[in-house]
This record gives C-alpha cells, sequence and structure tokens, in this order.
C-alpha cells in the first residue's frame, strides 16, 4: 500500500528538493524490519531507523501507540517506509513491499525476468518460513522463545534450506543466488539466518553467499543495535 502526504519536516538549512530521503518505522528488533535496513545499507542510502518498543516482548523503545494515533499507519502496524522526494512524501506499509520496492529502486532484482522469478520464489520460499516461524515461536512465552528458536532451526527449515542450496548450486560461477552481484535474495536469505542465528554452514552454497552479504555489509552489521530477533 502507497499513500501521498505532503511533507511537513522542516530543517535549519537549505537543503536539495529533489533529494530522496528514507524513514523506516519497526520495532527495535530484526523481525520484518531488518531486510529494508539491509537493502538500504547496502545501496548506500542514508536512512533515518525509527525504532519502537514492545513491552509484550521486552523490547525498548519509541511509544508505538503515538504513531498509531497519528493515522500514519495504513494497516495500523509496523513496518512502514516514508520516502521523501520534492518535499512529497510516499508510505508504504507491507513488508514485502517495502522490500520489493526498494530492491527495484535500487536495482536489486535482477537483470532479466527469469532472474527477478527466481528471487520470487526465494522470497516466499521465506515468507512460508517467517509464517511458520510464527506459529512455532512468536506464540510462545517470552522464557521459552531461545529453545523454540532452536527446534525451528533442527525440524523446519531444513526443509527449505535443501531446495535454497539446490537454488543456488544451478549459478555456479557466481557467489549469488542468481548473476554476479548481490540482489534481493541473497539479502533475504541472510537475514533470514541472521535472525535464526545461523550462517547456514551446513548447507554450502548457502553458506557462501551468507559468507558474500556479510563481507559487502560489514560496516553495517558490526554498527547496528543489537537484537536478539
Amino acid at each position: 500500500c502507497i499513500r501521498d502526504r505532503v511533507s511537513t519536516q522542516s530543517t535549519g538549512s537549505i537543503t536539495d528538493m529533489s533529494e530522496t530521503t528514507y524513514k523506516l518505522h519497526y520495532f527495535n528488533a530484526k523481525g520484518r524490519g531488518e531486510l529494508p535496513r539491509l537493502i538500504l545499507a547496502y545501496a548506500n542510502k542514508h536512512f533515518e531507523d525509527i525504532r519502537y518498543g514492545s513491552p509484550n516482548f521486552g523490547i525498548q523503545g519509541k511509544d508505538l501507540s503515538a504513531v498509531k494515533n497519528s493515522g500514519l499507519l495504513p494497516f495500523g502496524q509496523i513496518p512502514i517506509l516514508e520516502v521523501t522526494t520534492g518535499g512529497k512524501t510516499h508510505v508504504i506499509s507491507q513488508s514485502n513491499a517495502i522490500t520489493r520496492y526498494l530492491a527495484k529502486e535500487f536495482g536489486l532484482y535482477g537483470s532479466s525476468n527469469q532472474e527477478a522469478a527466481r528471487i520470487d520464489e526465494i522470497i516466499e520460499a521465506l515468507v512460508d518460513v517467517g509464517n511458520a516461524f510464527g506459529q512455532q515461536v512468536w506464540t510462545k512465552p517470552r522464557e521459552e522463545m531461545p529453545e523454540a528458536v532452536k527446534k525451528f532451526g533442527i525440524e523446519t527449515l531444513p526443509k527449505t534450506a535443501v531446495v535454497l542450496d539446490k537454488f543456488k548450486a544451478e549459478n555456479p560461477d557466481s557467489n549469488f543466488f542468481v548473476g554476479k552481484s548481490i540482489t534481493l535474495a541473497d539479502l533475504a536469505v541472510f537475514a533470514a539466518g541472521d535472525m535464526l542465528h545461523t550462517d547456514w554452514k551446513d548447507y554450502p552454497n548457502i553458506h557462501k553467499v551468507n559468507d558474500a552479504v556479510v563481507k559487502a555489509l560489514e560496516k553495517y552489521i558490526a554498527s547496528r543495535p543489537h537484537s536478539p530477533f
């Protein structure tokens, strides 16, 4: 979902109104917000990383109720991305819409329709993984979550990982899932492993992708706020 609104942000200096700025709103956690952060970091785009708290999960951050009451959230939930150009702000909601928008904006969606389709296959597979993770982990009491994450990695994740490893093997002359440079698929698989505390070492082809992403994003990974999930 994309909405337009006139930006009311004022600054103390004259800025180039044609310059595009980004504000990402999400919890002070990785979750559905980390992949957009990774894309922006890889594209070397400065962005305002607005992080909210959640008492239910012991997360410290800004008060989410304030932004909920502001009418800024089309579906009443985060993440959202504010993209401002020429004084006009587009509000994009839904995590997959945000990541696909950014990937297309920065040339991370492959060089052909076939490559884009493979990227979509990987993204949709990870959506299924994320849904299963939510059912098996987020529904648990907080003290049981670490064990639930471990169990998920042993019993559920391998079913998808085996297929992703085969997908990477089909592009043997590169460190990436498609083509010869990082795409949304590579960043998404890293983000999933990062969330699950795995570097995919049991899957050598995915592990190669993971290492390439870590190298490319070394500065961002070292400087980002710590988050266990």
